[in-house]
């Protein structure tokens, strides 16, 4: 738990980094993802300025759940590692070989498990997203307030239009 919470502090710094550059929130979006980290990061990814160059396709909801995607398994796999660690670190501790059997048979479910809720949850978010996939939509940056920026103040007048 620890370990997500250190990389849910580190990527919530580059979510506040980001967010500057791309004129979003810079205070909401870095505090929800070190809070929620798997809820809110993949909603900002999807909903972040696009800069000049950039493209993004599919609609709102597909790139929600892409990233939740990807997020998710960076998160289960930092689970795994943490549990295993903790198991390692108990299995040293074990009084006997009896004991560190069980140790390392119960690390053995717990991984398991973690990995079956990872796949479950995984193939459910990719599944729903392709059905709600919108290959019509095609976002190109800059836009929001990057768009705003890089506006010239004679586009925005009514001679300049």
């Amino acid at each position: 738990m620890l370990f997500d919470y250190i990389l849910y502090a580190a990527i919530a710094f580059w979510v506040y980094q980001d967010a500057k550059k791309r004129k979003n929130h810079t205070i909401g979006w870095p505090l929800g993802t070190f809070l929620i980290g798997p809820i809110v990061l993949p909603v900002y990814l999807a909903k972040r300025n696009p800069k000049a160059g950039e493209v993004r396709e599919g609609g709102t909801a597909w790139n929600i759940l892409r990233y939740f995607a990807i997020f998710w398994t960076l998160t289960m796999a930092v689970a795994i590692g943490a549990g295993l660690l903790n198991a390692s670190n108990v299995a040293q501790q074990a009084a006997s070989e009896a004991e560190q059997a069980g140790i390392v048979v119960g690390a053995g479910i717990g991984v398991s498990m973690l990995a079956f809720l990872w796949f479950i949850v995984l193939v459910s978010a990719l599944v729903l997203g392709l059905f709600l996939k919108k290959s019509s939509v095609v976002e190109k940056g800059p836009t929001g307030a990057l768009a705003l920026e890089l506006s010239s103040p004679e586009e925005n007048t009514p001679e300049g239009r």
